[in-house]
């Protein structure tokens, strides 16, 4: 079982979709928002043409779906041949089960619930930070805002809590304080960039305490990734 990680922007689900389709393997999300079906552009969902678990097919309208849920949900799959990837709580969840109370996603404590390998994405930082900028004015030019409207509306018909965790996925958050007129385009927009430079230097530090170096985790940039470990 092979699991893909790195900062948000390293292109770490591009690279499983390549390896999902090199290995015939199923694709699974660990992305959180990337679970939900309306937010297919903030969320920089990439499309898939195999086999995926987890990826769009959840709504906002429906489900929310909760470290420790995706915790006992993924535990049946961990033996199929897959590519899993994200970063974060959900990637420790699915790795190593739950807290004694059975409710929280504990990352990287104790046994893992199966054997893994794990490449690293870790991309040059300068690079990363303007990977970021620029993606972001992408996603605003394919349609992000009107995305953003199309939750803003179902939490104003209340057929979305207006509490749902995936309301404050970064760009989502700053278009929805837009909508509601407490900002800017141009500020929610700049701060949209820095807070995804923000949440990529947070994963940097998880990753360093977590998944350092080993046997197991390959700390690779992308280009390495392509050519190395899992084509054998």
């Amino acid at each position: 079982m092979w699991v893909v990680t790195g900062p948000t922007a390293s292109g770490k689900t591009s690279l499983a979709i390549d390896m999902a389709e090199h290995l015939g393997a199923t694709l699974y999300n660990a992305d959180p928002f990337q679970f939900y079906s309306e937010l297919r552009i903030i969320s920089n969902r990439e499309s898939f043409s195999g086999p995926s678990q987890f990826l769009g097919c959840f709504s906002l309208k429906d489900e929310t779906i909760s470290a420790g849920e995706f915790s006992r949900r993924s535990l049946d799959l961990l033996k199929e041949n897959g590519v899993w990837v994200g970063c974060g709580l959900y990637v420790g969840a699915l790795l190593y089960g739950l807290d004694a109370d059975r409710r929280k996603g504990t990352p990287f404590q104790g046994a893992p619930r199966t054997d893994f390998k794990m490449i690293v994405l870790n991309p040059d930082r300068g690079l990363l930070y303007e990977k970021i900028n620029l993606r972001v004015e992408k996603m605003l030019a394919e349609g992000a805002l009107d995305e953003a409207k199309q939750v803003f509306n179902l939490v104003e018909r209340k057929e979305v809590s207006s509490t749902h965790p995936a309301l404050k996925a970064i760009g989502l958050a700053h278009l929805l304080e837009y909508l509601q007129g407490r900002q800017t385009l141009d500020q929610a927009t700049e701060e949209w960039k820095q807070d995804t430079r923000r949440l990529a230097k947070r994963q940097w530090t998880w990753l360093r305490k977590f998944c350092p170096p080993s046997k197991m985790c390959h700390w690779v940039d992308k280009k390495e990734a392509s050519k190395n470990f899992w084509h054998e």
